[in-house]
């Protein structure tokens, strides 16, 4: 069986109504990154950062998956998909795909300040301050902040050395270390990108673009690996 890996972005998660900073010069709902997506934040004033990723939870714990997401469920039936995705929602779980890497974290869950290795589920869309893990700290949204390491880029790395197919769907590739991702992709694999404002691996080898959305472009990606059989 075939692998088949996708590198998903802000621009599928788009699609469901979710905003992010990419899209506004920075801003995310009208906050600077700087002030609420790093560890000096964090710092600074946990009770900013702690509001505004709960309210991002309840945004998408509301969203639904759009037409992007659900034709990745149809690759599944006759290749082995891996999704690595750079957002930190749950639509790909909603959808109904089974193996999904996080690279930048999961908004529904939380971790210890102190030990990033206890993870929890966060029950509904509010974590207070206040809330300890078993160690005595802080519990924190478990979101890689901008400045912190990415503890799954070498699991990520080793799923694109081994793809059949790589599918890159809704991203700038401008995030590192994940726009890094394309570079070990081997010889012999096939990639398609999909955005509506392609640029970034025009050069790539075996590259088929798709300068279109994802509801729209990640159907026609699906068509065209299937046929390719």
């Amino acid at each position: 069986m075939k692998n088949i890996v996708v590198l998903t972005g802000a621009g599928i998660s788009a699609e469901s109504g979710l905003k992010t900073f990419r899209d506004n010069d920075g801003l995310w709902e009208n906050y600077n990154v700087y002030d609420v997506a790093t560890p000096e934040a964090w710092r600074a004033n946990p009770t900013l950062v702690q509001e505004f990723y709960n309210q991002r939870r309840k945004q998408c714990i509301a969203a639904q998956p759009n037409i992007g997401h659900l034709a990745l469920i149809e690759l599944e039936k006759d290749f082995n998909v891996q999704i690595i995705t750079q957002n930190i929602d749950d639509l790909h779980e909603k959808a109904g795909s089974t193996t999904i890497l996080h690279l930048h974290g999961e908004i529904t869950k939380s971790r210890s300040s102190i030990d990033p290795h206890l993870i929890y589920e966060v029950e509904g869309w509010e974590l207070k301050m206040g809330e300890k893990c078993e160690k005595g700290s802080q519990l924190r949204p478990h979101i890689v902040w901008f400045g912190e390491m990415v503890p799954a880029i070498e699991t990520a790395q080793n799923m694109v050395k081994k793809a059949d197919y790589l599918l890159v769907v809704g991203t700038s590739l401008n995030v590192y270390p994940a726009a890094g991702l394309l570079y070990y992709a081997n010889s012999n694999c096939k990639i398609i990108l999909i955005d509506p404002n392609p640029a970034g691996i025009e050069s790539a080898r075996n590259l088929t673009i798709i300068a279109e959305k994802a509801g729209t472009g990640v159907p026609k990606a699906v068509e065209i690996i299937l046929n390719d059989q």
